[in-house]
C-alpha cells in the first residue's frame, strides 16, 4: 500500500515537471456538452490521449484513470482557478471535499490533472493537480469503496466556455451498491439522481 501511495505521489509531482504527455483514459473520453472549439482561447479542454500513453502512465503508477484539461483566457482579470470535490448520497449532497484555489497565468496554456488510483479493495486515492507554467499546486484524498458493487467515471466536458464566477463540472465518478452496467451519463443532476454515490469535481475561474 505505501509502494502504491508513494508512486501515487510521485505520478503528482512528475506533471510539474512536464515528464508525462497530456491526456486521460481514451475509452471514457466522451466529448460531451461541448459549447466551444478544442483550439478555442477563453475555453477550458478535455485532453483524450492513446491507449498507448495510458498503459504507460498506468504501469508507472498503478493509476486507474487519468484526466487532463487545458484551459486559457485573454482575460488578464482572471488570475485564479480554485477546485473541489462534491460528495453525493442516496440523491443529495454530503460534503465538499478537496478545495484548492492555484493562481493562473492568462494567455498562456495552463493545465488541471485528475488521477485515480486504487490503493487496495477498500481504497481509492484521487488526486487535483493544477500546474501554471512552472508552478504547481496539489490536493489529495481517498474514497472508501468497498461498499459498492460497480462503478464508474468519466468527463462531463469536450470543451467549454470560460465564464467568469461559473462553475464547471469537469469528471464524474458513479457508484451503486447493486452489480449491473453502469452507464456513465455527462449529466451531473441525472447522476446524483440515478446512483448511490457519486463525486462531481468541480472548478471555477476569477479574479
Amino acid at each position: 500500500m505505501k509502494l502504491k501511495v508513494f508512486l501515487a505521489c510521485l505520478f503528482a509531482l512528475a506533471f510539474a515537471a512536464g515528464i508525462w504527455n497530456d491526456a486521460p483514459k481514451k475509452h471514457l473520453a466522451k466529448l460531451v456538452n461541448t459549447t466551444a472549439s478544442p483550439s478555442e482561447k477563453n475555453a477550458i479542454s478535455y485532453v483524450p490521449i492513446t491507449d498507448d500513453e495510458y498503459a504507460s502512465i498506468q504501469s508507472a503508477a498503478g493509476t486507474d484513470s487519468l484526466f487532463i484539461y487545458k484551459f486559457q483566457t485573454d482575460d488578464e482579470s482572471i488570475t485564479q482557478i480554485d477546485c473541489w470535490m462534491e460528495h453525493y448520497v442516496n440523491g443529495s449532497f454530503k460534503e465538499t471535499l478537496a478545495s484548492m484555489g492555484s493562481s493562473m497565468r492568462p494567455k498562456r496554456e495552463n493545465k488541471l490533472y485528475w488521477n485515480l488510483t486504487s490503493v487496495n479493495e477498500k481504497e481509492q486515492m484521487w488526486i487535483v493537480s493544477v500546474r501554471d507554467g512552472g508552478s504547481f499546486s496539489s490536493s489529495k484524498g481517498s474514497i472508501a469503496k468497498e461498499a459498492f458493487a460497480s462503478s464508474t467515471w468519466g468527463s462531463m466536458i469536450g470543451s467549454q466556455k470560460i465564464v467568469p464566477g461559473e462553475p464547471i463540472t469537469l469528471s464524474a465518478i458513479v457508484r451503486k451498491k447493486e452489480q449491473g452496467s453502469t452507464t456513465f451519463k455527462p449529466d451531473p443532476d441525472e447522476l446524483i439522481k440515478s446512483y448511490d454515490e457519486v463525486y462531481l469535481l468541480k472548478c471555477r475561474f476569477k479574479s
